[in-house]
């Protein structure tokens, strides 16, 4: 039996804390851990644009733009126009936004600590660096070394059909 690959044990985890995390902001602050990306993205990149947040979140654009537009009509984002442009808007965090922020990142941190419990200061210290590292070659370089090794991984997707009954 092959060992449990990289990928499969990173996504395990992500979709455990995430899961946890989503029922948790749904019950206490009514947004999902989605929403509170978009939002934090936001406050962390005033006046960020529609495609540098979709970009960044590694949503669907059309996912994007619907928590967008939840957030302006709670009143947690404001859209701004682009002085001179009347097609381009940026985002911006309302106060009500900032103090949304203020409850849910707490309880992010404290999650978070939890999941890495286990490890000691000294293990903890290390997985964060060689996350870093690898965070810093995947969305780096490494897309280009698969293209140049496989050139077939950029081609469209093709949807496999089921065989034709004999």
């Amino acid at each position: 039996m092959l060992k449990q690959s990289l990928t499969y044990a990173l996504a395990s985890i992500a979709e455990e804390g995430i899961g946890n995390a989503d029922r948790l902001f749904q019950q206490r602050f009514g947004w999902d851990v989605r929403e509170l990306r978009v939002l934090r993205l936001v406050r962390d990149t005033p006046g960020i644009t529609f495609t540098a947040l979709a970009r960044l979140t590694r949503f669907e654009r059309s996912l994007t733009s619907r928590i967008l537009t939840r957030m302006i009509k709670a009143g947690l984002i404001e859209r701004v126009g682009v002085e001179g442009d009347g097609r381009q808007y940026t985002f911006v965090m309302t106060a009500a936004g900032e103090r949304l922020c203020a409850e849910a990142d707490p309880l992010s941190l404290e999650m978070e600590a939890m999941m890495l419990a286990p490890l000691t200061e000294a293990q903890r210290e290390s997985f964060e660096a060689m996350m870093d590292t690898v965070l810093a070659w995947v969305t780096g370089g490494y897309r280009e070394r698969i293209l140049e090794r496989f050139p077939e991984a950029g081609a469209p997707k093709v949807r496999r059909t089921p065989a034709a009954a004999d």
